[in-house]
């Protein structure tokens, strides 16, 4: 029998030397040492063993119950059921300063699921390994309370117990998995949580990133492959770590990977917290080996440490000289190689830029051990070191030809290549003339053209300069294999250069007029933060920058042609004009706006960042030389606090999977306009 709190007291009085106000005093000091989680019979208990005194009871009864029977504030739990999910322990932290480990488990029997949380010393169970998905489980002495969801949820405390896959006759009445591994061509978009067995095709190294509340976040990606399929994988934090010991040709599986739309609508998955990357190298005998054939160039990622391609010359870049640090020169070339799928930018070093300056275009080259990183504008790119074989039209391999990419106009993002667009002509200006560096002439023409998503510049190049001519208002043009840069004010335009090819009134083409496209420009309207879901939308919100991310505020591009050249600082060459060129300053700045229902990241280009800095793209680049610490560089800037209107178009960024707002317009805050505002939209509600 259970004695109440008024027993407990008598009997410690009757049994020890100490008064009752010295009595009442320890418990609630107890109490207080244990941070208030205890109750005041709990606190009674403990002094009474430090005094010496055991308290009799009589051994309580356990109930043995179904997960249906169970309802918060039940106590004596006796549950036996089957594990569907295992949530992997986690770090918090307590209010005393101590660390603590919390997981769980979902359980199921025939009556329903309930979650058992785990605590500190009882996690081991999962991070030993002792609990997989499918075991089954006899928890004993268990309680119930209410979740956070409000439904039941189960806890043991320190005289609880769990016995994995018990020798218990109940363990038949389990219903069985029947759903543990989904095939990766059975994905959709509308599965909430799916568990994968399959083996790894490549991993890119781990990336350390901050996040908008300024804390470190770590991800890598990860390809894997079963009989029916590929698919591409975040992983994220901890997971991001584990990837750094995994190879091609492992096999793993994914507990609880969270299904996403990825680039091109295609299913992705996601692995964070609530997930669990395990080895299973015993359970590989159905998957297929994975082949050692290069990458296509759609299934390269950013900071895979090593991979091989194959594909063809699209066109290269001359070579460039430049100094290192420690005053030694090296040399590097890019070559634009494409395939069937896309296409890249790929950059050889040292030895290897000799031997890019010999390729040709359409000669196709077999890359062994390149690696990649993240260029400009967040675009992968493939490097080729000392370390990377390079096997020029190697017998028996062949490349399918690069398909430019059909695109709307309102989807345009800057620096892509192999690009191919309709539209209808709105205006154009005649060719002019320019002297190259090497004393020969290059000419350049220009037309504004517009679809039903918008409108964008089109420059037109050397031989192309010459078509402006046969083009008039109102004509419908195709551009293919053309390639977009970024403009004055952070807009995409489109050049089309010896490369492209350009149609006038293509057949079965379908656009508006030039009159309506003019006519039908999107309304800019204000957006909380909160309600912006859609890329591509055009909005216009309203808030205060929260925190400025430190990132370089130059990048250098071609003076004459526009093409982004890169991030440094002296003279290099353009292959597009095919000239040495000194890089034109465009100032870039990001940084996170807040309105109090929500935050968003803000990308700020050309004329747009500069008129918010009020300097000019030279004098930030001088600046920014005199201050080359950026956090010095950015607080001289007075950003943190300034209260912002920025109209923009959203975009979805591909690698964090998160809209940003590339703003077209950044104003300061004027009080008598968004008075005004409200005002309107107080009319508009009555």
């Amino acid at each position: 029998m259970e004695l109440d709190f008024d027993q407990m007291v008598k009997k410690i009085l009757s049994d020890s030397n100490i008064t009752r106000d010295e009595l009442m005093a320890r418990i609630h000091n107890k109490q207080k040492e244990l941070g208030g989680v205890i109750t005041m019979e709990g606190a009674a208990n403990i002094i009474a063993r430090e005094l010496g005194i055991v308290f009799e009871r009589k051994e309580p009864e356990i109930r043995t119950l179904h997960i249906g029977d169970l309802i918060p504030g039940m106590s004596k739990v006796d549950i036996l059921a089957r594990v569907v999910r295992v949530h992997g322990p986690r770090e918090f932290q307590r209010s005393s300063g101590t660390t603590g480990q919390v997981g769980s488990l979902l359980l199921q029997d025939g009556t329903g699921r309930i979650r058992l949380t785990l605590w500190n010393d009882k996690t081991s169970l999962i991070k030993d390994g002792k609990i997989q998905k499918g075991d089954v489980i006899r928890i004993q002495n268990a309680y119930v309370r209410e979740g956070l969801d409000k439904l039941p949820e189960l806890g043991i405390g320190t005289r609880g117990t769990v016995v994995v896959n018990p020798d218990d006759p109940r363990t038949a009445e389990l219903p069985a998995l029947t759903d543990i591994v989904v095939r990766i061509t059975d994905l959709k978009r509308e599965m909430v949580e799916v568990d994968i067995l399959g083996k790894v095709v490549a991993v890119s190294s781990c990336r350390v990133f901050e996040r908008p509340d300024k804390t470190i976040g770590k991800v890598s990606t990860l390809m894997l492959a079963d009989p029916t399929g590929k698919v591409r994988v975040s992983l994220w934090d901890e997971w991001a770590e584990a990837a750094e010991t995994l190879k091609r040709g492992d096999v793993v599986k994914l507990e609880n990977a969270m299904v996403r739309a990825g680039l091109g609508g295609r299913v992705e998955l996601s692995l964070g917290s609530r997930g669990r990357l395990v080895p299973c190298p015993h359970e590989g005998t159905n998957l297929p080996e994975v082949p050692e054939r290069p990458l296509k160039l759609n299934e390269i990622e950013a900071d895979m440490p090593t991979l091989d391609l194959a594909a063809k010359v699209r066109r290269k870049l001359p070579l460039h000289e430049f100094k290192r640090a420690d005053g030694s020169t090296g040399k590097v070339a890019s070559v634009i190689l494409a395939d069937d799928t896309g296409g890249i930018r790929t950059s050889f070093w040292g030895a290897a830029a000799d031997l890019a300056q010999k390729l040709q275009p359409n000669d196709i080259v077999l890359l062994r051990n390149a690696y990649t990183r993240t260029g400009l504008g967040g675009k992968t790119e493939v490097h080729v070191g000392g370390a990377t074989s390079v096997d020029v039209n190697p017998p028996g391999v062949s490349i399918g030809e690069p398909k430019p990419s059909l695109v709307k106009i309102g989807e345009l993002e800057s620096n892509i290549d192999a690009l191919e667009v309709v539209g209808r002509v709105i205006e154009t200006t005649k060719p002019h003339e320019f002297t190259r560096s090497d004393g020969k002439k290059g000419k350049v023409a220009s037309i504004t053209i517009g679809d039903q998503t918008g409108t964008t510049k089109v420059s037109l190049w050397h031989e192309q300069a010459e078509k402006v001519h046969d083009i008039k208002v109102d004509d419908v043009v195709r551009l293919i294999d053309c390639y977009s840069t970024l403009g004055l004010f952070g807009q995409p335009e489109l050049h089309l250069g010896v490369n492209g090819h350009l149609e006038i009134n293509p057949k079965g083409e379908e656009v508006p007029s030039a009159s309506r496209i003019k006519a039908t420009a999107p309304e800019v309207k204000r957006y909380k933060i909160s309600e912006i879901e859609k890329e591509g939308t055009r909005v216009q919100v309203r808030g205060t920058i929260v925190q400025v991310f430190h990132r370089r505020p130059i990048f250098d591009t071609c003076s004459s042609c526009g093409r982004s050249l890169g991030s440094v600082d002296t003279s290099l060459f353009c292959g597009e004009c095919g000239k040495v060129v000194t890089p034109e300053h465009r100032a870039v700045i990001s940084f996170l706006l807040d309105d109090g229902t929500d935050n968003i990241r803000v990308v700020l280009f050309g004329k747009v960042a500069e008129n918010l800095l009020g300097m000019s793209a030279h004098h930030i680049f001088e600046s920014f030389k005199g201050t080359p610490d950026l956090a010095k560089f950015y607080d001289k800037l007075g950003l943190i606090g300034r209260e912002l209107v920025i109209t923009g178009t959203v975009k979805q960024d591909k690698y964090f999977n998160q809209l940003e707002l590339r703003g077209l317009e950044a104003q300061v805050a004027d009080p008598k306009q968004e008075v005004k505002l409200m005002v309107e939209k107080l009319k508009e509600g009555t």
